[in-house]
Protein backbone atom coordinates (compact mmCIF):
# COMPACT_ATOMS: atom_id res chain seq x y z
CA UNK A 1 0.00 0.00 0.00
CA UNK A 2 1.00 3.53 -1.06
CA UNK A 3 1.73 6.12 2.01
CA UNK A 4 0.20 9.56 1.05
CA UNK A 5 2.67 12.23 0.80
CA UNK A 6 1.56 15.71 2.94
CA UNK A 7 3.92 18.63 3.23
CA UNK A 8 6.99 19.90 4.71
CA UNK A 9 7.68 22.09 7.46
CA UNK A 10 9.63 23.72 4.80
CA UNK A 11 6.87 23.89 1.96
CA UNK A 12 4.38 25.34 4.75
CA UNK A 13 6.73 27.85 5.73
CA UNK A 14 7.66 28.99 2.16
CA UNK A 15 4.36 29.37 1.28
CA UNK A 16 3.34 31.49 4.37
CA UNK A 17 6.27 33.28 3.38
CA UNK A 18 4.99 33.70 0.20
CA UNK A 19 1.41 34.96 1.47
CA UNK A 20 2.93 37.60 3.54
CA UNK A 21 4.92 39.03 1.08
CA UNK A 22 1.49 39.14 -0.87
CA UNK A 23 -0.65 40.53 1.82
CA UNK A 24 2.35 43.33 2.30
CA UNK A 25 2.11 44.59 -0.97
CA UNK A 26 -1.86 44.29 -1.59
CA UNK A 27 -1.66 46.48 1.96
CA UNK A 28 1.06 48.56 0.54
CA UNK A 29 -1.57 49.58 -2.11
CA UNK A 30 -4.19 50.15 -0.46
CA UNK A 31 -2.48 52.54 2.09
CA UNK A 32 -1.06 54.49 -1.16
CA UNK A 33 -4.40 54.22 -3.13
CA UNK A 34 -6.45 55.59 0.37
CA UNK A 35 -3.57 58.40 0.61
CA UNK A 36 -3.47 59.36 -3.38
CA UNK A 37 -7.63 59.92 -2.75
CA UNK A 38 -7.13 61.56 0.51
CA UNK A 39 -5.00 63.75 -1.36
CA UNK A 40 -7.13 64.54 -4.22
CA UNK A 41 -10.52 65.36 -1.96
CA UNK A 42 -7.96 67.95 -0.22
CA UNK A 43 -6.91 69.26 -3.37
CA UNK A 44 -10.61 69.44 -5.05
CA UNK A 45 -11.61 71.06 -1.60
CA UNK A 46 -8.77 73.51 -1.61
CA UNK A 47 -9.95 74.35 -5.36
CA UNK A 48 -13.07 75.15 -4.55
CA UNK A 49 -12.57 77.13 -1.65
CA UNK A 50 -9.73 79.23 -3.73
CA UNK A 51 -12.83 79.33 -6.68
CA UNK A 52 -15.46 80.21 -4.06
CA UNK A 53 -12.88 83.27 -2.54
CA UNK A 54 -12.38 85.06 -6.13
CA UNK A 55 -15.99 84.63 -7.25
CA UNK A 56 -16.36 86.76 -3.58
CA UNK A 57 -14.25 89.44 -4.57
CA UNK A 58 -14.98 89.37 -8.11
CA UNK A 59 -19.12 90.14 -7.43
CA UNK A 60 -18.59 91.89 -4.51
CA UNK A 61 -16.09 94.87 -5.87
CA UNK A 62 -17.00 94.96 -9.29
CA UNK A 63 -20.33 96.03 -7.74
CA UNK A 64 -18.70 98.86 -6.01
CA UNK A 65 -20.54 102.23 -5.29
CA UNK A 66 -20.03 105.63 -4.75
CA UNK A 67 -21.54 105.93 -1.44
CA UNK A 68 -20.09 106.53 2.09
CA UNK A 69 -20.78 107.12 6.00
CA UNK A 70 -19.91 110.11 7.44
CA UNK A 71 -20.26 114.06 7.37
CA UNK A 72 -20.16 115.16 3.42
CA UNK A 73 -18.28 118.00 3.91
CA UNK A 74 -15.34 115.68 5.10
CA UNK A 75 -15.38 113.98 2.18
CA UNK A 76 -15.88 110.51 3.37
CA UNK A 77 -14.18 107.70 1.78
CA UNK A 78 -15.75 105.98 -1.34
CA UNK A 79 -13.39 103.59 -1.44
CA UNK A 80 -9.82 103.09 0.43
CA UNK A 81 -6.96 100.78 -1.60
CA UNK A 82 -4.19 99.32 -0.13
CA UNK A 83 -1.03 97.18 -1.26
CA UNK A 84 -2.44 94.65 1.02
CA UNK A 85 -6.05 95.34 1.90
CA UNK A 86 -9.01 97.57 0.47
CA UNK A 87 -12.17 98.89 1.73
CA UNK A 88 -15.48 99.91 -0.04
CA UNK A 89 -19.03 100.04 -0.48
CA UNK A 90 -21.00 97.14 -2.01
CA UNK A 91 -24.32 95.42 -1.77
CA UNK A 92 -24.67 91.82 -0.13
CA UNK A 93 -26.90 89.18 -2.45
CA UNK A 94 -30.70 88.81 -1.45
CA UNK A 95 -29.79 84.89 -0.41
CA UNK A 96 -27.81 86.41 2.79
CA UNK A 97 -29.92 89.05 3.85
CA UNK A 98 -28.91 92.09 1.11
CA UNK A 99 -28.36 95.25 1.85
CA UNK A 100 -25.41 97.51 1.14
CA UNK A 101 -22.30 97.13 3.04
CA UNK A 102 -18.99 98.45 4.05
CA UNK A 103 -16.48 95.03 3.19
CA UNK A 104 -12.55 95.38 4.21
CA UNK A 105 -10.58 92.91 2.34
CA UNK A 106 -7.06 92.35 4.29
CA UNK A 107 -5.18 89.41 5.41
CA UNK A 108 -4.83 88.54 8.98
CA UNK A 109 -2.61 85.54 10.20
CA UNK A 110 -2.42 84.18 6.64
CA UNK A 111 -6.33 83.77 6.41
CA UNK A 112 -8.00 86.38 3.97
CA UNK A 113 -10.48 87.86 5.62
CA UNK A 114 -13.36 90.14 4.74
CA UNK A 115 -15.34 92.42 7.82
CA UNK A 116 -18.58 93.74 7.18
CA UNK A 117 -20.48 97.01 8.28
CA UNK A 118 -24.55 97.75 7.20
CA UNK A 119 -24.96 101.45 6.18
CA UNK A 120 -27.58 103.08 7.73
CA UNK A 121 -28.26 106.27 6.39
CA UNK A 122 -25.07 107.91 7.26
CA UNK A 123 -23.71 105.51 10.01
CA UNK A 124 -21.98 101.82 10.17
CA UNK A 125 -23.36 99.41 12.29
CA UNK A 126 -21.18 96.47 12.68
CA UNK A 127 -22.52 93.44 11.30
CA UNK A 128 -21.25 90.02 12.52
CA UNK A 129 -17.44 88.70 12.90
CA UNK A 130 -14.89 88.49 9.94
CA UNK A 131 -15.47 86.20 7.83
CA UNK A 132 -12.71 83.58 6.06
CA UNK A 133 -12.81 84.12 2.67
CA UNK A 134 -9.67 81.84 2.00
CA UNK A 135 -6.85 79.97 5.01
CA UNK A 136 -3.09 78.88 4.23
CA UNK A 137 -2.28 82.78 2.21
CA UNK A 138 0.87 83.67 2.50
CA UNK A 139 0.50 87.08 0.59
CA UNK A 140 -1.99 88.86 -0.88
CA UNK A 141 -0.97 92.56 -3.22
CA UNK A 142 -3.73 94.86 -4.33
CA UNK A 143 -2.74 96.90 -6.95
CA UNK A 144 -5.35 99.86 -8.59
CA UNK A 145 -6.27 101.67 -12.12
CA UNK A 146 -8.52 104.55 -12.96
CA UNK A 147 -8.53 108.30 -13.79
CA UNK A 148 -7.13 110.60 -12.38
CA UNK A 149 -9.03 113.45 -11.26
CA UNK A 150 -7.89 115.15 -14.73
CA UNK A 151 -9.03 112.53 -16.41
CA UNK A 152 -5.64 110.85 -17.38
CA UNK A 153 -4.77 106.64 -16.83
CA UNK A 154 -3.52 106.34 -13.70
CA UNK A 155 -1.47 103.00 -15.24
CA UNK A 156 -1.51 100.48 -12.05
CA UNK A 157 -0.85 101.79 -8.47
CA UNK A 158 0.12 99.85 -5.02
CA UNK A 159 -2.30 102.53 -3.55
CA UNK A 160 -5.27 104.09 -4.84
CA UNK A 161 -4.91 107.67 -3.97
CA UNK A 162 -8.17 108.95 -4.87
CA UNK A 163 -10.56 107.67 -2.04
CA UNK A 164 -13.14 110.00 -2.77
CA UNK A 165 -13.66 108.10 -6.38
CA UNK A 166 -13.89 104.61 -7.37
CA UNK A 167 -10.94 103.22 -9.43
CA UNK A 168 -11.31 101.57 -12.71
CA UNK A 169 -9.94 98.20 -12.38
CA UNK A 170 -8.50 96.06 -9.19
CA UNK A 171 -5.58 93.72 -9.71
CA UNK A 172 -5.21 90.67 -7.10
CA UNK A 173 -2.24 88.70 -6.50
CA UNK A 174 -1.27 86.17 -4.40
CA UNK A 175 0.87 83.33 -3.19
CA UNK A 176 -0.91 80.85 -1.15
CA UNK A 177 0.54 77.78 0.78
CA UNK A 178 -0.64 74.18 -0.64
CA UNK A 179 -0.23 72.81 -4.35
CA UNK A 180 -3.33 75.15 -5.93
CA UNK A 181 -1.83 78.62 -7.43
CA UNK A 182 -4.14 81.65 -6.96
CA UNK A 183 -4.06 83.17 -10.99
CA UNK A 184 -4.19 86.79 -11.24
CA UNK A 185 -7.35 88.53 -11.22
CA UNK A 186 -8.64 91.32 -11.93
CA UNK A 187 -11.75 93.20 -11.46
CA UNK A 188 -13.66 95.58 -13.39
CA UNK A 189 -16.01 98.41 -11.80
CA UNK A 190 -19.30 98.54 -13.35
CA UNK A 191 -19.60 101.73 -12.10
CA UNK A 192 -18.26 105.24 -13.22
CA UNK A 193 -15.45 105.93 -11.86
CA UNK A 194 -15.74 109.26 -11.43
CA UNK A 195 -18.94 109.20 -9.09
CA UNK A 196 -17.94 110.96 -6.32
CA UNK A 197 -19.52 110.30 -2.79
CA UNK A 198 -23.37 110.56 -2.24
CA UNK A 199 -23.40 110.17 1.93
Amino acid sequence: MRAERGFTLLEILVVLSLLGILLGLVGTALVSANRASAKAERFSQRLDDLRAAQGYLRRAISQALPVAAGDAAAKPAVFSGQAHGLSFYAPLPESVGGGLFQQQVSLEHHRLRVRLARLQGTTLQPFGEPQVLLPDVEQVTFSYRGLAPLGKDSGWLATWPWPERLPRAVRIEARLRGPVPWVTEQVSLRLDLASEATP
